[in-house]
């Protein structure tokens, strides 16, 4: 299947792209960006919530911040959520974030007023480097939704090799 062509099917709304770096493939710099680093705070979680929101419109109804909300606050106590979400903000407004879940890049998201601007590069380069500190860890991956056509061009852009269809 040609998943640039993948139209949304409601039947299956998670249909996924599998993508893979290998360790001794990865070679990326971070940019010169002034962006504050953050860990997780919980006083935050609207302003995370809404953008993940506003990132995943294409599947997410934008009324469903308080579900949001829930979801978030419930991996707020898993260990693995805690030690990996990093937030990236310039002077008080929130660029995006991401967080890990082992070798997986589970979820990373850029405010769309600051995507196409190298954000999304720098965040996801960021994310690598963290798996990679890991020696156990050969490769990194993430899924992209298949509805996410601006999520897939950017990740093949990046240079990541496409994995399995799940």
């Amino acid at each position: 299947m040609d998943t640039t062509d993948y139209i949304f099917d409601p039947d299956n709304p998670y249909i996924c792209q599998g993508f893979i770096v290998y360790r001794k493939d990865f070679d990326k710099k971070i940019n010169e960006y002034t962006l504050i680093e953050n860990l997780f705070e919980i006083g935050l979680i609207r302003d995370y919530c809404i953008l993940l929101n506003n990132a995943f419109s294409f599947q997410v109804p934008s009324d469903n911040l308080d579900d949001t909300i829930k979801y978030m606050h419930d991996l707020s106590r898993k260990r693995y959520f805690i030690d990996s979400f990093k937030s990236f903000w310039k002077e008080n407004e929130l660029v995006g974030f991401y967080w890990l879940n082992g070798n997986i890049v589970d979820k990373l998201v850029v405010k769309p007023d600051y995507q196409r601007l190298g954000y999304g590069t720098y965040l996801l380069t960021h994310a690598f480097k963290s798996i990679f500190l890991n020696n156990d860890y050969e490769y990194a991956s993430l899924l992209c939704m298949l509805q996410n056509k601006k999520g897939l061009a950017f990740f093949r852009k990046y240079g990541l090799l496409d994995g399995i269809v799940e």
